[in-house]
């Protein structure tokens, strides 16, 4: 017997043209986030996806209110639905905007095939230009829970979500077609030879997005999902607006694991490119020094002015070498700071090894280890300035560097790897 649903996604689906995928999984996302209100832009397979995920969260939702209401029995699942389930009944709509303007479009099949399967109730068809639409318009559609774009160029879905992203209901999200494209680069081999490859690379909308996103306080998160077998009508991009309750607690994560009640030594994931640590200027001085004197010819010059300030000529003279090589030496040294010109020549400079030479930082004058959780972070990070980055510690000298603080060397261990400032492993520690 023909399963209706299966012959009419058959129906719409062009096979291997990149709904194969992005369609059934738009039903389970639909299914699962259980939305009110969803628009598409562009009607098509996805429409079909779209309505099969409503009814299933339709179906799903009247189950739970039936349990939350005592009209079922079942335990596990009662054990894990919010009582909210059961407060109102669940009926979802979508909102599809299409002026069936693309030739060969699937927009009326699709309508039809809704009405074969009884899901037209849910499903509103607006056929109209998207950028037509006013204002009142679309606040008239309330808030958003979930929104589909999959029509027009890079520069349209930028368009749709400047509009539709104000509209978006706090926890929504906005899932778009394709995040990544097929471009030719220009890339270079180790002898420095180019050509031109193609590449398959983040859309201009996902670079810019990322950027966004990635900024503080941005309110929302970004997934791209790729399809690495294909290189056109790949993947899947996800955009999701924080709801109230998602803010910062503004708690460590090792507080936060040992309110739970994990008492153990987790440290937190650090994901990412390792830090680079900044650079102090004697430590770019120093590799200055040690550029300079890299070559044999200027260490020779060097040593030379150090045992006797001389004028160029007879540094060059005492070492039997000619003016031009004495004075490209002189330069390169000077440049670094090594030597300088005084009224009767050439003399070391001996400031240059003091500035370079590595200095242990000073600890903070004993004192009591402040008690408020600001103050005490500000002490802590002071305090850590006694650790070079990047260098492994074990413990007892971990106990020697912050015994001139405070005695209570193992509650200063304590909070310096409860606040990220030291990090801990094996018995070793590090400054991140």
């Amino acid at each position: 017997m023909t399963d209706p649903t299966s012959e009419a996604l058959t129906g719409l689906t062009r096979p291997g043209m990149g709904t194969e995928n992005a369609g059934p999984a738009l039903r389970a996302l639909t299914t699962m986030v259980r939305p009110r209100t969803v628009v598409e832009v562009g009607a098509g397979s996805s429409t079909l996806h779209l309505l099969l995920g409503l009814r299933d969260a339709r179906a799903e939702a009247a189950r739970d209110r039936r349990i939350v209401n005592g009209g079922t029995t079942a335990h596990e699942r009662a054990s894990v639905l919010h009582p909210r389930s059961a407060v109102d009944d669940y009926a979802p709509r979508l909102l599809v905007v299409d002026d069936i303007s693309v030739p060969g479009t699937s927009a009326d099949r699709v309508r039809e095939a809704a009405r074969d399967l009884g899901l037209d109730d849910m499903l509103t068809f607006i056929e109209r230009d998207f950028f037509a639409l006013t204002e009142e318009e679309l606040d008239g559609w309330g808030p958003l829970d979930l929104v589909w774009l999959d029509a027009g160029t890079q520069g349209d879905d930028a368009a749709f979500l400047t509009s539709l992203w104000p509209r978006v209901a706090p926890g929504g999200t906005v899932v778009l077609h394709e995040p990544y494209l097929a471009t030719t680069v220009e890339t270079a081999d180790q002898r420095g030879q180019t050509r031109v490859a193609a590449r398959v690379v983040p859309t201009p909308l996902l670079q810019e997005l990322r950027r966004q996103a990635a900024a503080p306080d941005s309110g929302m998160d970004v997934l791209a999902l790729n399809e690495p077998h294909k290189h056109r009508q790949t993947g899947l991009l996800l955009l999701r607006k924080h709801a109230a309750w998602e803010r910062d607690r503004g708690a460590s994560f090792a507080e936060e694991l040992k309110a739970l009640g994990e008492t153990g030594s987790t440290e937190p994931p650090r994901l990412g490119p390792p830090r680079t640590p900044r650079r102090s200027g004697a430590e770019e001085g120093a590799d200055r020094v040690l550029a300079a004197l890299a070559d044999a010819t200027r260490r020779t010059v060097y040593s030379a002015v150090v045992l006797l300030p001389d004028t160029a000529q007879g540094v060059g003279e005492r070492l039997g070498m000619s003016a031009e090589r004495t004075a490209k030496a002189l330069a390169a040294l000077e440049k670094a700071g090594l030597v300088t010109r005084t009224e009767s020549g050439w003399a070391a400079a001996d400031d240059i090894w003091r500035e370079v030479s590595p200095r242990r930082a000073q600890p903070p004058a004993r004192t009591t280890i402040p008690a408020r959780r600001g103050k005490r972070r500000v002490f802590l990070e002071n305090l850590v300035q006694l650790f070079e980055p990047q260098r492994r510690y074990p413990e007892s000298a971990v106990n020697d560097l912050l015994r001139d603080t405070d005695p209570d060397v193992a509650a200063l261990r304590r909070y310096l790897v409860e606040e990220q400032l030291l990090a801990r492993a094996d018995g070793w520690y590090w400054r991140p």
